[in-house]
């Protein structure tokens, strides 16, 4: 799993931010079938959130057909969640405004295509938009 990033000046819940974060690692296939979720409150801790707001994110995650959280096994990306994401990031998208338009996706196509190419993962170009946007 790819590092997630929470900005607390952002006006989205911070619960709503990890669950968004999972599910486009999982649409990109950084996250993959089977693949284990870090323990509640790990991630909790991480992030410096607090333990409910994690779970509040995986429970809707799990209700979304992403994930799967079995006792003693942890939580883990429930088979066919990549279609699941798919539907859930459209669904994000029409709910936050939208397709961007064509002339801005044209202006960050190429260095998102550069940055993918040099190793980078989507969460982290991601949270390096993020940054620029906030100190521009």
């Amino acid at each position: 799993m790819s590092h997630i990033v929470v900005d607390m000046n952002n006006p989205t819940p911070p619960y709503e931010q990890v669950r968004r974060e999972i599910i486009e690692q999982v649409r990109t296939g950084e996250l993959q079938e089977g693949d284990r979720l870090p323990a509640i409150r790990v991630l909790a801790s991480d992030l410096g959130l607090a333990p409910g707001t994690v779970a509040r994110a995986y429970k809707l995650l799990e209700e979304g057909g992403v994930v799967i959280t079995r006792r003693g096994a942890g939580t883990t990306v429930a088979p066919g969640a990549r279609q699941q994401a798919g539907k859930h990031a459209a669904a994000i998208a029409r709910v936050s405004g939208g397709p961007v338009a064509d002339e801005l996706l044209e202006l960050v196509a190429g260095p998102v295509a550069e940055a993918r190419r040099r190793g980078h993962q989507d969460s982290e170009i991601l949270a390096a938009v993020r940054q620029a946007l906030a100190q521009a």
